[in-house]
């Protein structure tokens, strides 16, 4: 190379002039990818946080409601059926509010009739037995005035139906009925013992619940809602507490089904409840 082939000082600073300015721009053009990625990130951040927020919104909003307020005709946490002339008639009462607290179960009534009170789970293989041995004869003191009948339901078997929830969801068919068709609750009670399930298995579906509930004289789409929708859910969670922790009715095992109480004292041995019915009376 001569000399006269060689760049020219002003050429050599044009030259640097064009590489700075390229590499300004290109440390720019770096710059704004970053911010981009950055502020990209963020609204994808941004926008899954927004989905999260809307699928647990809407997974909330799709959970059945469980309202912890009571049914009507249960203010004591039982319903309640008084009898006279060969007929048993159910107490009418206002419902519970979310936030009250049932009322003691009466232990005597003003005319002198005994009261009996049965804290029962529609999923208990004993308080079947122990309907099909007795029912009958207490009903027949109901019809007579000799006594009142309170049937309290409760959900403490769910552990032995393959958590498929059968109790509680038999005791919110307890209550859905009460709520809607307390006059049909015995014939409903009855449907339960006569086709219940065994432990250890799943239980009954929700379409058979709604069957026995129907072949019990019960239907119409209120208390179709009430079923599917286990409207009294958060009641009988609240209820079957309260029981649970009522030390009057613990036993040597603590609580368990049927429980039976004559005049607000507990009866011992299930055998002897007509004998402690008829002592009472006198």
């Amino acid at each position: 190379m001569t000399n006269n082939d060689r760049p020219t000082k002003n050429e050599r600073r044009q030259h640097a002039r064009d590489v700075a300015r390229q590499r300004a721009e290109a440390e720019k053009r770096r710059k704004r990818r970053n911010r981009w990625f950055l502020q990209g990130g963020i609204g994808l951040a941004i926008v899954a946080i927004a989905v999260i927020v809307a699928v647990v919104v809407v997974n909330l909003n799709n959970q059945p409601t469980a309202s912890a307020a009571g049914p009507k005709n249960m203010a004591t946490g039982a319903i309640q059926f008084t009898g006279g002339d060969g007929k048993v008639t159910p107490v009418t009462t206002k419902a519970v509010t979310a936030k009250g607290t049932a009322s003691p179960v009466p232990t005597s009534n003003a005319n002198g009739a005994v009261a009996v009170t049965e804290y029962v789970d529609w999923a208990c293989p004993v308080c079947k037995q122990f309907e099909a041995a007795y029912a009958d004869q207490i009903l027949d003191k109901v019809k007579s005035g000799d006594a009142t009948l309170a049937i309290h339901p409760v959900s403490i078997l769910d552990r032995n139906y393959q958590n498929s929830r059968y109790a509680s969801r038999a005791a919110n068919a307890a209550m859905c009925v009460a709520n809607y068709a307390p006059d049909k609750f015995l014939d409903v009670q009855t449907q339960f013992f006569d086709n219940q399930p065994e432990e250890g298995t799943s239980g009954l579906t929700d379409a058979q619940i709604a069957k026995l509930v129907k072949a019990g004289g019960v239907t119409g789409s209120n208390v179709s809602e009430c079923l599917s929708n286990e409207r009294f859910k958060g009641w009988v969670t609240k209820s079957t507490n309260a029981v649970l922790a009522d030390k009057s009715l613990q036993g040597t095992q603590g609580f368990g089904t049927p429980t039976v109480l004559v005049n607000g004292k507990k009866v011992d041995t299930l055998t002897d409840v007509i004998t402690e019915i008829d002592a009472a009376a006198k």
